[in-house]
């Protein structure tokens, strides 16, 4: 988001109770992979936002507030639920393990999470030390701009749509830059 977008805008508070109707329906849009043993835990990976992806490369989703909708970006909107924070307008949610745009694993623990509330400083650090520093409007996720970034998330969300398929994922990773930290 945006400094215009965010402007004006409250915080993006997602409460158990009065949002249960749409924790479901982002839920159904969330696709985990299965825990095959104890050795290699599913919550060490990557879970996939399969619904609206905008041009930049990451998730849309609509939430209703005070009888307006709005959009959000369904990694901020996973922070929110999963840590039950106010994710305050222009924050910074920071995919820290992955950089996989569509990713939406939140989760209390910071070991186990892969987006974490961050501050502009900190992502600028942790860019900087991952090599993007320099070229900041191309990510490493995908080596590629914005355009072709948006459609490699898109390439990601269809893969696992009707449930996480190994093969799949891995097709459309070897499509991205080896730099990239594994989904699984």
């Amino acid at each position: 988001m945006n400094r215009q977008e965010s402007a004006g805008r409250e915080a993006l508070v997602v409460d158990p109770e009065a949002h249960a109707r749409e924790i479901a329906r982002f839920l159904r849009r969330v696709v985990r992979r299965p825990a095959t043993d104890a050795a290699d835990p599913a919550a060490m990976t990557c879970a996939i936002w399969t619904g609206a992806i905008g041009d930049d490369g990451y998730g849309r989703f609509s939430v209703t507030r005070d009888g307006r909708e709005r959009t959000v970006k369904p990694h901020r909107y996973a922070v929110a639920l999963a840590l039950g924070l106010a994710v305050e307008a222009g924050q910074v949610i920071e995919h820290v393990v992955c950089d996989n745009p569509v990713c939406v694993h939140a989760d209390p623990d910071p070991m186990v999470g892969h987006i974490w509330p961050s501050t502009q400083s900190e992502n600028l650090a942790r860019m900087q030390a991952k090599g993007r520093g320099q070229r900041w409007w191309l990510r490493r996720w995908s080596g590629l701009a914005r355009a072709e970034r948006a459609e490699r998330s898109r390439q990601l969300a269809a893969a696992v749509r009707d449930g996480w398929d190994d093969d799949a994922v891995r097709a459309v990773l070897l499509r991205i830059d080896p730099a990239q930290a594994t989904l699984f």
